[in-house]
């Protein structure tokens, strides 16, 4: 199914994407869960393995569709950062494939060879700006469920483009639905919303072998959600309601700022291309009458409306939005190449590019001790935003393509060396390294009373192979001393061991009768 350039764009993707998966720890929050859960949902046995708990507790937070993957490298061959990351990242990187094929299968009826040639290239460019967009291809290598949503969502718009002429396209289509479904099932309300909105621009007749192909490809998806409704009851709607469309309602975990959140990450995150996203919005507004601008139209708008009013929101909601960045930035980075138009946006990113290597050198001169920066990664970005922007902005076609593909490669060549650095990495909840405290709990009795104060640390938990609850006093064993991960000081608790992360230690807390109150009320 999948063509040369698809093939090529995806093993590009996997050599830009894979190296140094596990040169950083798991992260609160998603990683840490996720892990726990995998492992936990795949070490039980038989039909069990088919819901997903965290621990010992029934875990109704999502589906265990990417779970089951995770947990089964984990429990089979490894339970470095590497594996728990692998599989998430190759399912993600699929994304650029299927962007490329549905681009591709857009004008697939076009029978001029001129307008042919014009959707292989853009589709391939599209390909190129959505490997090299950092959010894309972060958050893609994490342990995380929005890369490979992306995937499974644009499995289903390619199926659904191919059905018009191909019987399997309803089959591809149903399997993304059910991906969809094993992954954030209350997402398939908002996919099924610009599938339909598509369809009935197009006009088009829905063929009965389509439908067939998209029943059965629903098959896994629907049946999972049966048997969870089976075997938890009501308890099985939790990842719809609270857990799910909630999240459009209310804010849930203090992780609010509504729309502006998702915006500023588009903001930040889609650079070098960014400059381009006008005149593509542009283009699809005028050539809103060919499928290619109808359909780019229709998924920004959609995916818009999915992650725009959310309540609750967090960086990696706008994950959704960057298929259609991509492709809408493709259109006018077609335009540019071929046609020299908006050659302005090549003198823009050359401008862009100057500034940050002065940044840089200036960086170097005023500060004596080197600030921690990717100054590798940074100064490849300069010198491609540079070299690219330099060439694009020529008139000769020649030369504005080789423009594009320094750009693109050295884009690359800054996000290798990105992972390499080992800053690539941040998230919200934790700016500590939890290994060496987690370490320090793995060397107690399996008995010892370990908690937390403070918020929760679900990575601590996954490198230290035990849940830790959050302290309580009323709960303390007064009996046996209590082991406190905090980042405060308490009076009569002593360090477990003089090693701290970031003000984060393990106190040792003496038993409750042994204290001078205790033995003064014993008296």
């Amino acid at each position: 199914m999948l063509r040369h350039p698809s093939l090529l764009l995806w093993l590009a993707t996997l050599v830009v994407w894979l190296p140094w998966l596990g040169n950083q720890p798991l992260r609160d929050w998603d990683e840490g869960i996720v892990a726990s859960v995998a492992h936990a949902t795949m070490s039980q046995t038989g039909l069990d393995r088919l819901i997903a708990i965290q621990w010992t507790n029934a875990y109704l937070n999502k589906p265990p569709g990417l779970h089951w993957l995770i947990g089964y490298i984990t429990t089979t061959f490894t339970t470095q950062e590497w594996g728990i990351r692998l599989g998430p990242a190759l399912i993600s990187s699929l994304a650029i494939p299927l962007l490329v094929e549905l681009r591709t299968e857009l004008d697939h009826k076009d029978k001029q060879t001129s307008g042919r040639c014009r959707s292989r290239t853009v589709a391939s460019i599209a390909g190129v700006v959505l490997m090299t967009l950092l959010p894309m291809a972060r958050h893609g290598r994490l342990a995380m469920l929005d890369g490979s949503l992306v995937s499974c969502s644009l499995l289903l718009f390619y199926g659904q483009l191919l059905g018009r002429r191909m019987a399997v396209g309803g089959l591809l289509a149903g399997l993304g639905s059910s991906g969809i479904l094993l992954l954030k099932p209350p997402a398939i309300m908002g996919f099924l919303a610009i599938a339909i909105a598509w369809q009935w621009w197009q006009r088009q007749r829905v063929s009965r072998h389509f439908v067939w192909g998209v029943c059965m490809g629903l098959i896994p998806g629907i049946t999972w959600h049966l048997w969870h409704f089976h075997e938890r009851g009501s308890a099985a709607f939790v990842m719809w309601g609270s857990q799910g469309l909630a999240r459009v309602t209310t804010t849930i975990e203090g992780n609010d700022g509504a729309w502006i959140t998702p915006l500023l990450q588009i903001i930040q995150g889609g650079w070098p291309w960014l400059l381009f996203l006008p005149m593509g919005v542009a283009w699809a507004w005028k050539h809103r009458h060919q499928d290619s601008g109808r359909f780019e139209l229709i998924l920004l708008t959609g995916t818009a409306l999915m992650v725009l009013p959310l309540k609750t929101q967090l960086p990696w909601y706008s994950h959704l939005l960057w298929p259609a960045i991509a492709l809408l930035c493709a259109e006018s980075l077609y335009e540019l190449i071929d046609q020299g138009r908006q050659r302005w946006a090549g003198r823009s990113l050359f401008g862009l590019g100057s500034l940050l290597l002065i940044a840089m050198g200036l960086s170097a001169l005023i500060w004596n001790t080197p600030v921690e920066l990717p100054w590798g990664s940074i100064t490849m970005a300069g010198l491609a935003l540079c070299l690219g922007g330099w060439q694009l902005n020529s008139s000769a076609r020649k030369i504005r393509s080789r423009g594009f593909f320094l750009l693109a490669a050295g884009w690359s060549l800054a996000l290798l060396l990105f992972w390499q650095s080992e800053t690539w990495l941040w998230e919200l909840n934790e700016t500590w390294e939890p290994r060496p405290l987690a370490q320090q709990i793995l060397a107690l009795p399996t008995d010892a009373i370990v908690m937390h104060e403070g918020p929760d640390h679900p990575a601590l938990e996954w490198y230290a192979g035990r849940q830790i609850s959050r302290y309580q006093e009323s709960i303390r064993d007064p009996f046996k001393p209590t082991y406190i991960v905090t980042d405060q000081e308490r009076s009569g608790c002593n360090l477990a061991q003089e090693h701290q992360q970031k003000g984060w230690s393990l106190l040792i807390c003496p038993r409750a009768s042994s204290t001078p109150g205790n033995l003064k009320n014993q008296q």
